[in-house]
């Protein structure tokens, strides 16, 4: 049998630990459509899927991607599997401002064990042990990164330290509490006392997405939430650090196929 606890709960994220009781007895329940968005890690034990006619091997490591009406089925080795999930699911409009155009619904449903998926998942852990309920939705949303089109399938072979590692845990912390100033690679960079050069090379393999695109996405998603919630298109840019209107529309469209002064919105 599956155990579910739920850690975290608000209107635009879920978070629940999977696992199995001790001595339990397992029966794998047959093929079944999945009805979440979600972002799974598989933080022990094993299990398999089949999804499309193709079986998926999970261990230690992996991340797991669901988009709802797939036709998956589960499998595991054990009478009482030993396998522990950290299970993150999104409110479809959540999913919406934060990927727009680059959501990747269709693709594969594993993401392999690299340093992208180690960084997320410490990410979301620490917050979740934080209970800090604005860290924590944070860092889910940063788990979001892997439902884009290829942020995290990209392979680093590049040996990342543990201090390095807290570096750029801080410059991203740096980045989500000063959104709307004035930030460069130099700037951060210096903050966290690294190179530019060493500091862009070290974000780009942990995170997925050169400190540029990252900052850009952290930007474009609080302002798609801001003009869902009614906000103008002037103040949407200007709270985030857009100070160029043409350069903020044209970046918003790119990622959401429509003007920001289209983008649907609660009461208009």
């Amino acid at each position: 049998m599956n155990r579910a606890v739920t850690v975290f709960d608000s209107a635009s994220v879920v978070i629940e630990l999977f696992d199995h009781p001790a001595d339990c007895v397992h029966y794998d329940y047959e093929a079944e459509k999945s009805k979440d968005i979600a972002v799974t890690f598989v933080e022990e034990g094993r299990f398999a899927l089949k999804e499309e006619g193709n079986t998926w091997a999970f261990q230690r490591g992996d991340v797991l991607v669901s988009t709802p009406g797939r036709l998956r089925q589960y499998r595991h080795f054990e009478e009482c599997p030993d396998d522990v999930c950290l299970s993150i699911s999104f409110a479809p409009e959540t999913v919406e401002d934060a990927l727009g155009n680059s959501w990747a619904p269709f693709s594969p449903p594993q993401v392999g064990n690299g340093p992208a998926t180690q960084f997320a998942g410490q990410q979301i852990r620490r917050a979740v042990a934080s209970l800090d309920p604005l860290w924590i939705e944070e860092m889910a949303f940063h788990c979001l990164l892997a439902l884009g089109k290829d942020a995290w399938s990209r392979r680093s072979h590049q040996a990342i330290g543990t201090a390095h590692t807290r570096r750029i845990r801080n410059a991203i912390e740096l980045m989500s509490q000063d959104i709307s100033g004035q930030c460069s690679l130099t700037s951060i960079s210096r903050e966290v006392g690294m190179s530019p050069f060493h500091f862009a090379r070290t974000f780009s393999g942990l995170v997925g997405l050169s400190p540029h695109q990252y900052l850009l996405w952290l930007r474009l998603r609080r302002s798609a939430l801001m003009l869902r919630q009614g906000a103008s298109v002037t103040t949407a840019a200007l709270s985030n650090g857009f100070e160029n209107l043409g350069h903020f529309s044209r970046s918003f469209r790119r990622r959401f196929g429509v003007n920001p002064s289209k983008y649907p919105a609660v009461g208009r």
